[in-house]
């Protein structure tokens, strides 16, 4: 199922047997791409901190040498767009982070409300005894007519 058809069954405007019954796996999916966005993530924070660590020893540069401080200055501004331009990159995976989540949440919905459409009342209940079952914990006859009567 695809994401616009999800979004239309969830607005109410497709039934579902409108939508197509290849079988394909959501969480496959999703895990695939917060596992690629995390990858890309630590590259690029690592990237930060290598520029970050460029500038701290390109002003140490700038306090021992002034003669050299306009050429500095403009290796100090090329790192900064280059941290810059990497941030950008940071905030397209948290918008890949908050697709992935927003997906999560409408798969959880839609099953929340699947799940609310069958009836409890439609099951048998529970065998509390199997035959054949070898447990202590069975009441008999005598001990159920005085717990019967206890309550009388």
């Amino acid at each position: 199922m695809t994401q616009e058809e999800l979004d239309a069954l969830m607005a109410g405007d497709l039934d579902e047997q409108d939508v197509c019954e290849e079988p394909v796996n959501p969480h496959n999916e999703m895990v695939d791409q917060l596992g690629s966005v995390t990858k890309e993530s630590e590259v690029k924070a690592t990237e930060i901190f290598d520029k970050l660590e460029s500038i701290l020893a390109l002003t140490q540069i700038l306090k021992s040498s002034p003669e050299t401080l306009e050429k500095n200055i403009q290796a100090i501004d090329e790192v900064v767009m280059d941290i810059m331009s990497t941030m950008q990159y940071q905030d397209i995976h948290r918008q890949k982070i908050e697709r992935v989540i927003n997906n999560m949440r409408s798969i959880s919905k839609l099953m929340n409300q699947t799940l609310n459409i069958v009836d409890d009342n439609e099951y048998a209940p529970s065998a509390k005894h199997i035959a054949g079952d070898n447990s202590s914990d069975l009441v008999t006859d005598d001990e159920l007519e005085a717990l019967i009567a206890s309550m009388k």
